[in-house]
């Protein structure tokens, strides 16, 4: 099981140091996710480098298999000792029998698949009656809480907001953010039953993202000095180590309170978790 005590700000920190607006938002997802049950076996959908399970499920056995479109992400991934089994496959065909896992889970992957029904359907077909599909996911309220977004509807330019959103969508290839109720529907289509959806990342913590994206030179056109400064073609210098060091030291501190504040009943945030469950009976 992981453990929701630990410090996921400061772990992520240490591993995003370049891109710190990395690490907050992953590490809400980690501390969300923490608190959910994870049934053994687990394939991990859309595993990337397997930094995310590696911070996880640290201290546990490696789980049980993971896969990702990108031949160089999947090396990352089994480098990481995390999986028993890393492959390379597309989500619309996964390379697994029927009824394999206990737990299908996926974090910030879904959002970036253009067609994803077929990538639910197949989920569904690799789960064992009563295992559980747990995905983190941007929520229905993502662009309205970014800061950029709602400064700009501040001052009557609904356009300018609008404009801003899309291009926080185009740069971080976003496709849909359907609403909780919209997830019930989709995941009846591929018969699975939604049991939980909880929003996190509250709207105060989601505009200091927004804004950091800018600071750290994330997005596109945004302050290009810690880009500069964080750009493995700099490393030789030495200097890096100590940026790094600053960094966790400083944010793990500053954004504390960000990263530990949930969204309020009846609120919205800006992420959405997602837990569906297989029949045990079809």
């Amino acid at each position: 099981m992981p453990d929701p005590r630990r410090d996921y700000l400061t772990l992520l920190l240490s591993q995003y140091w370049f891109a710190p607006p990395v690490a907050l938002w992953r590490a809400v997802e980690l501390r969300v996710l923490a608190a959910v049950p994870f049934d053994r076996p687990i394939l991990d959908l859309g595993c990337g480098d397997g930094l995310i399970s590696q911070v996880l499920f640290a201290d546990e056995a490696p789980i049980e298999c993971g896969f990702d479109p990108w031949a160089e992400q999947v090396r990352k991934a089994a480098a990481t000792g995390m999986y028993a089994e890393v492959q390379q496959a597309q989500g619309d065909a996964m390379p697994y029998p029927d009824a394999t896992f206990a737990t299908v889970y996926s974090n910030s992957v879904l959002e970036h698949i253009p067609d994803l029904m077929p990538v639910l359907a197949e989920s569904a077909r690799v789960l064992r009656p009563g295992g559980k599909f747990i995905a983190t996911v941007p929520s229905d309220a993502f662009r309205r809480l970014l800061a950029g977004y709602r400064a700009r509807v501040e001052v009557g330019d609904f356009n300018g907001a609008a404009a801003y959103a899309d291009g926080v969508d185009h740069f971080l290839a976003h496709y849909r953010y359907p609403d909780p109720a919209r997830w019930a529907e989709m995941l009846a289509e591929v018969g699975l039953r939604l049991q939980l959806s909880r929003y996190y990342i509250p709207a105060e913590t989601a505009a200091a993202w927004d804004r950091a994206n800018h600071t750290y030179g994330i997005y596109p056109q945004s302050r290009w000095l810690y880009r500069l400064l964080a750009s493995p073609r700099l490393r030789k210098l030495g200097y890096q180590a100590w940026l790094r060091r600053w960094i966790v030291r400083r944010l793990s501190s500053r954004w504390r309170r960000l990263y530990e504040l949930d969204v309020p009943p009846e609120g919205v945030g800006s992420g959405l978790l997602i837990v569906a469950q297989k029949p045990e009976h079809v």
